[in-house]
């Protein structure tokens, strides 16, 4: 393959269809002929049986002006429009495969976009420089014809990423490589946004200086050569960033020694227009407004919303002034932005007493980039009112956070189907404009950075009409960054990748304690070790095959799957066993001791994951595991913990301790203690077996026996011996015969008395076999509860919105989201509903055995309102009585620092609310009604009211149902 270029394009795209060539050769083992040609001649078009490329950008390309040229390429399709490239072949179709391809580019960065299409379409990952993934082998390059194409301009203008909050770890990689945070440095991440199809980046921060590490402008000069839209972060505006000021103050400076625009107002001024001289001769979306050092209050957290808006306004006066001065008298042409973050947002809607920036002239072209809750929960969105704003609406979104209540920044914990929920709602709330995303140190977000950019680039195939594409959107990632593994690995890869990120968004790393999930019941942390340990079996497997059939990609394997994959799965199960030894240590259980070993074992595996991490690919990824993420008592690493094991000493007689399985139901046997306990699992007509446990607590032998137990109840044990140190627990399995005297009853109850050293422990076992005829998805009460998921509706009516007459509107089924199962939404997302004969709803039946007063417990999405009204309003009807409308969200809820309402949702992962109901006896049905946007319902659950659900962290499992 032959790649040429002319001499006349420009620098960046030169250097682009370098990195191209080298990409073929990666493919093909070959060196591709690459040439940037003077003067491209018919010639050098036209070599018998031999692949040539040509790649050029309209303005800049006599090729593209040579009329035989112009006549077979598509350029009136891209010419004028953003970021389009197409692919042409300027040859008849004479052959079977054509020799001559044209890449034709509507600016640099369509070209651009084109060549790395090309090498896409070689097989080559986005991820080829970062991640050193190799192409799957092909002999030669082929082209065909239906490679033709036109591509569209990206739905969002301004996609990027924001590299943040980067010691210790994204630091220390810089370090490592390449001494510090310049050009060196920022020629690959300018590559992988590219390849990304983004354009836009903020740079590191916290220790850089963009604009001197390069050293000096290198970096500002690489970004404009590669077509690099910059902006500093949403708090360092007029393009310096807050680590220059830090080097640049003093007493004796120019600047000042103070970050106060009240009291070192020329300083301020000077520093800000020396910024706008030095960078605004570069492409840039240009940060206004200003906040206090370090991303605190611009006025401290006591100051009068009133003077904190006065001051604003000053400030986006004089920085447009100095725009103009200093960039271009026609502030159209200047795009620039105003990060409505944390208070911020406050200060433009304003308040009852005092008016916000909302409407203020300064703004009128300013994109406003609004923000989500950095836990990935959007916050306001724009009226349709606020949508014919002229300059735009932008969104930040975080896939790493530094902040309260509790940082999270080690390794990828967001999951796509969220992700996919908030961002696409936002795209229909009218933010187009632009999308920024914390990456954090990029490292291990590979996934849900690359979803990101490919919404931002093409919303019509990932937005709103296309929901549930995650699963595919997965399969499709990885056979793009695999492409020379097998079909069944990759598959596997796909289900780690699904299954860990599911698992770990449930609480975030830095968030999980060893009493997040409950140790017995609903046996919930006997499920999460088993998922844990599902994903983990998964990812050695492959890794073992992949030891065996492929050398490539071993190492880009274990960074962006297993190491992701396994270390935080490993850290669940490290908690999880550290809650185990605080429960059984609690009840004396020695079985408490193992489990402590195991937790101990894999805060071991924890460090030696680390290191190995760090190790890989000559130390490839070096430094990017090191971010802190255990055990946080504070939002950030302060005085965090690791885990704390306890341990059983073990009595000198007898003694044991009988469990009922799924719950904290234990006795010893003692006469003088309470030693009944009730086994509720038969209730369920489809239950076929239940379990109860002995435990030893002593160092001697302890025998345990079933003493007694009614006919119709069956066990596998009848008596045993445990103690504390080689045979700690003995499981007895209990099955009922499933004879005609139990055949359709309901109410039987029996008893297992199981005697132990201490007396005996009685057991009742409740037995319900009659089951309802009723239609698909009836639940029926068979638990003294009822346990729904959302998608298990028994009927849906979709609701007429009159502002979409295409009739594509109503319930979405959101597959995987969430804690447990999946979850609903309405859909358009920016619809409203009154409760009339148009209102949406779902409704769902069940069977109770008694009537009276129920309440109703929701777990929610904790979303938060799309305007400043604080509604998210749902109409809940219970058979025919009057629908009564709920509000999820308290009319003084607030978002931010100390705010517990807010911080206990994005720390669980879901808003639990409970509403009264009058249930009858028999068949109920239920109807629930979403009225305002951001209603996503995951499940509920019915119980009488003043019955207390067993504790868990994701709630009771789904009960029975037809």
């Amino acid at each position: 393959m032959r790649l040429i270029v002319e001499q006349s394009a420009y620098s960046g795209v030169i250097k682009i269809a370098e990195k191209v060539a080298k990409d073929a050769e990666l493919v093909t083992g070959r060196k591709t002929k690459y040439l940037a040609a003077e003067n491209i001649t018919e010639d050098m078009l036209r070599v018998p049986d031999e692949l040539t490329v040509v790649a050029a950008t309209i303005g800049k390309s006599a090729v593209l002006e040579k009329e035989e040229i112009r006549r077979r390429i598509p350029l009136d399709q891209i010419e004028g429009k953003r970021e389009c490239y197409c692919f042409a072949f300027p040859e008849k179709k004479d052959s079977e495969n054509p020799h001559l391809l044209v890449i034709a580019g509507s600016d640099k960065r369509g070209t651009i976009y084109g060549l790395f299409h090309l090498s896409e379409q070689m097989g080559v990952s986005p991820f080829v420089d970062w991640c050193g993934i190799k192409p799957c082998h092909r002999d030669k390059i082929i082209l065909a014809w239906d490679m033709e194409c036109v591509s569209k301009e990206p739905s969002v203008e301004y996609r990027g990423f924001f590299i943040n909050d980067e010691w210790p770890a994204f630091g220390n990689w810089c370090m490592h490589h390449f001494g510090g945070f310049g050009a060196d440095m920022y020629e690959h991440i300018f590559e992988l946004l590219l390849r990304l199809k983004g354009n836009y980046l903020w740079p590191a921060m916290w220790s850089a200086r963009f604009e001197d590490d390069g050293p000096g402008l290198k970096n500002a000069i690489l970004a404009d050569e590669y077509g690099i839209i910059m902006g500093m972060s949403h708090h360092e505006p007029c393009l310096r960033q807050g680590e220059e000021y830090k080097y640049l103050r003093g007493k004796g400076s120019v600047y000042g020694d103070a970050w106060n625009f009240r009291t070192n107002r020329d300083g301020i001024i000077r520093f800000w227009e020396d910024g706008l001289k030095r960078s605004g001769q570069f492409e840039n979306v240009i940060t206004v407004g200003m906040r206090g050092e370090a991303d605190t209050a611009i006025l401290g957290e006591n100051a009068a919303v009133a003077d904190n808006i006065a001051l604003l306004r000053e400030v986006l006066r004089v920085q447009n002034q100095l725009i103009r001065e200093n960039v271009n008298k026609d502030l159209e042409k200047v795009p620039r932005m105003l990060a409505l973050y944390k208070e911020v947002e406050e200060f433009f809607y304003g308040t009852e007493d005092t008016a916000g920036l909302l409407k203020e002239p300064e703004l009128e072209d300013i994109i406003l980039m609004l923000c989500d809750d950095n836990y990935g929960n959007l916050r306001t969105l724009p009226t349709e009112e606020m949508r014919k704003h002229k300059g735009g609406y932008g969104m930040y979104y975080h896939l790493d956070y530094h902040g309260w209540p509790v940082s999270y920044e080690w390794i990828n914990s967001s999951y796509l189907p969220k992700i996919w929920e908030q961002m696409s709602m936002a795209y229909d709330f009218g933010v187009r404009r632009l999308w920024m995303v914390n990456v954090g140190d990029i490292a291990t977000q590979e996934l849900p950075l690359s979803f990101l950019m490919d919404m931002a680039y093409d919303f019509e195939r990932f937005g709103s009409r296309a929901v549930n594409c995650v699963q595919e959107y997965v399969r499709q990632w990885v056979r793009r960054s695999f492409g020379s593994f097998s079909e069944e690995i990759r598959q596997k890869i796909a289900e780690i990748l699904n299954g860990y990120t599911k698992v770990i968004h449930r609480r975030r790393p830095e968030a999980l304690g060893a009493d997040t999930y409950h140790p017995v019941n609903e046996e919930e942390s006997e499920r999460i070790l088993s998922e844990a340990d599902d994903i983990i079996k998964k990812a050695e497997g492959v890794r073992t095959k992949l030891k065996c059939e492929s050398a490539d990609n071993q190492a880009a394997f274990a960074a962006l799957i297993y190491y992701p994959a396994v270390a935080t799965m490993n850290l669940v199960k490290m908690q999880v066993f550290t809650g185990l030894n605080h429960y059984y240590a609690g009840i004396g259980a020695a079985i408490a001791n193992d489990y402590g070993k195991e937790a101990a074992a894999c805060f071991s595996c924890d460090r030696k994951l680390t290191e190995w991490y760090h190790q890989l690919d000559g130390q490839r990824w070096y430094g990017m595991g090191a971010s802190q993420h255990i055990g946080f008592t504070h939002w950030n690493e302060d005085e965090c913990q690791n885990p704390v094991i306890m341990q059983v000493l073990l009595l000198d007689k007898p003694s044991v301790i009988v469990a009922v399985n799924g719950t904290s139901q234990h006795a010893e046997g003692s006469m003088w203690l309470d030693n009944r306990m009730i086994l509720e699992n038969f209730r369920n007509p489809e239950c076929m077996e239940a379990y109860v446990t002995v435990y030893g607590r002593s160092k001697t032998e302890s025998h345990f026996s079933v003493k007694e137990k009614t006919d119709w109840i069956k066990t596998d044990v009848t008596e045993g011996s445990v103690d504390g140190i080689l045979h700690k627990k003995q499981t007895i399995k209990i099955t009922i015969d499933e004879g005609s005297f139990l055949q359709d009853k309901e109410n039987v109850s029996g008893t297992l008395v199981i005697e132990t050293p201490a007396g005996q422990c009685e057991i009742e076992i409740p037995v319900n076999r009659k089951k309802y005829l009723s239609a698909k998805n009836v639940f029926e009460d068979t638990a003294g509860y009822i346990s729904i998921e959302a998608e298990h509706f028994y009927d849906a009516k979709p609701g007429a919105w009159i502002k979409n007459p295409d009739g594509e509107s109503g319930f979405g089924i959101l597959q995987g989201y969430g804690k447990t199962l999946s979850a609903v939404k309405y859909f358009p997302s920016t619809a409203y509903f009154s409760l009339d004969e148009n209102a949406p709803y779902l409704e769902y039946r069940f069977m109770l055995r008694e009537g009276g007063t129920y309440e109703i417990e929701f777990y929610l999405q904790p979303s938060n309102p799309v305007t400043r009204d604080n509604e998210i309003l749902y109409g809940v009807q219970m058979n025919e009585a009057e629908t009564v409308i709920y509000n999820e969200v308290d009319r003084d809820y607030r978002i931010g620092d100390r705010e517990e309402a807010w911080s206990k949702g994005v720390l669980e992962q879901i808003r639990k609310q409970c509403a009264e109901v009058v249930c009858q006896k028999g068949e109920n049905a239920l109807r629930i009604y979403p009225l305002t946007p951001g209603f996503v319902l995951e499940k509920f659950v019915i119980y009488p009211k003043g019955y207390r659900i067993r504790e868990s962290y994701l709630g009771p499992a789904e009960t029975f149902h037809t």
